[in-house]
């Protein structure tokens, strides 16, 4: 969508500045024309990006991640030496072997796009790689307002049945648009989507369990430094962002080589 809306965007500036010059200049506007457009009337792009600020972030995070890939790499290996540890909290909920030698930790964020993305990617390594023990931690951007409520729900769920919060934890994911339209209303569908006992879990959603636990993971993750979402911990190496199935083969790689 972020893609398409710069594209009408410039496209627009292109056939207006052709308009306007046609008698001084060729119908074709050049680079150097187009960007002394831009670099006059910066408005212009901010106006174009509202709305949008969502995709933007996840692609800037995505082009950052590549520019930056050798320099991450050596990063790596140095913090296979000086790993970032999290806590693990055996009581929370556990995907995977919860005694498998490779700990994957996220700090994420239900309402982020990247975060959904790289969901994905997860569970598709947790079936390659079944002895990977996953653990879900909430760092949310302050960007989205139904971050909160949906971190609550499966905390909630989380004290009443795992097994069922670790499905509400994927369908959170799945759903974030419908959540960040619809609100508690879609919240409450999805947690009865699970089995969910709604009474209790209406009486858990404010208790202080909950809110310890989502304070706890936000202080965690600043403690680290982690000032993203999603981020991963790999035996305390990081990966940052919807990084693909790809780069955390490499990760794997590198932990047990070493």
């Amino acid at each position: 969508m972020l893609r398409l809306a710069l594209t009408f965007f410039l496209t627009s500036v292109i056939i207006i500045n052709g308009q306007t010059c046609q008698a001084e200049e060729s119908r074709n506007t050049s680079k150097e024309e187009i960007r002394r457009v831009l670099k006059n009337n910066p408005d212009m792009i901010f106006d174009a990006l509202k709305g949008h600020e969502e995709e933007l972030y996840d692609m800037l995070q995505i082009g950052l991640e590549k520019k930056n890939k050798s320099r991450i790499r050596a990063g790596r290996l140095k913090q296979l030496q000086n790993p970032k540890k999290a806590a693990l909290h055996p009581d929370r909920p556990v995907w995977g072997s919860s005694n498998g030698k490779i700990n994957i930790i996220v700090f994420s964020d239900f309402q982020s796009a990247s975060s959904a993305k790289a969901d994905k990617v997860i569970h598709q390594l947790l079936k390659k790689h079944p002895n990977i023990n996953y653990r879900f931690r909430h760092n949310p951007l302050g960007l989205h307002k139904m971050s909160l409520p949906a971190a609550r729900y499966y905390e909630a769920l989380a004290i009443q049945d795992q097994a069922k919060a670790k499905k509400l934890n994927q369908l959170l994911l799945k759903n974030r648009l419908a959540i960040k339209k619809n609100g508690t209303k879609k919240l409450n569908e999805l947690a009865e989507k699970c089995g969910a006992d709604m009474a209790q879990l209406h009486r858990t959603l404010n208790s202080p369990q909950v809110k310890a636990r989502i304070e706890g993971d936000r202080k965690e993750a600043r403690k680290l430094g982690l000032t993203a979402s999603p981020v991963f911990l790999v035996n305390g190496v990081i990966v940052t962002g919807a990084a693909p199935l790809e780069e955390f083969e490499e990760v794997l790689r590198m932990i047990r080589s070493n």
